[in-house]
């Protein structure tokens, strides 16, 4: 007869308090919460087995992650090359991607109009230095060229 105690003290237990307490601050991509948990030392069979039961119970999905992250990166100003490169870096596949960009609704034509009168306040640029200025700044935060033109020109 097992003590409850121990129970509670298995790696198993422990893996899976980590992990809970990781997706209650915040949703993760399986891939983040896989490497999130081998970094705090848990077992990587424990842990592959975790990441799959979370997924069955729902608790745990890439899907729900890249939603939110599309919504979250952009209403922050950021376009949508800086948001699929970091989504590729927390280990979301490139069709997932394109498929919850699809599903975010996003209009990133009215947001960089809205991120770019905020940060200029409607003041035109002086010379060509500071248009360049601006487009590399808006450039860096992920929007294409084109969308930078529209705001820009």
């Amino acid at each position: 007869m097992t003590d409850s105690r121990e129970s509670k003290n298995s790696p198993e237990a422990r893996a899976r308090a980590s992990a809970l307490g990781s997706l209650a601050m915040r949703e993760h991509s399986s891939s983040e919460l896989y490497q999130k948990l081998l970094n705090k030392s848990h077992p990587e069979s424990i842990v592959v087995a975790l990441i799959a039961d979370l997924q069955t119970s729902g608790l745990l999905s890439d899907i729900r992650f890249a939603e939110s992250y599309w919504r979250m990166r952009s209403s922050r100003g950021y376009g949508p090359i800086r948001i699929k490169q970091e989504l590729r870096q927390r280990g979301v596949s490139k069709q997932l991607i394109d498929q919850t960009l699809i599903t975010a609704d996003l209009n990133f034509e009215s947001l960089i109009c809205l991120f770019y009168e905020k940060k200029y306040c409607g003041k035109p640029w002086r010379d060509l230095k500071e248009k360049a200025k601006r487009q590399n700044f808006l450039y860096r935060r992920g929007f294409s060229h084109d969308l930078i033109r529209l705001v820009i020109e």
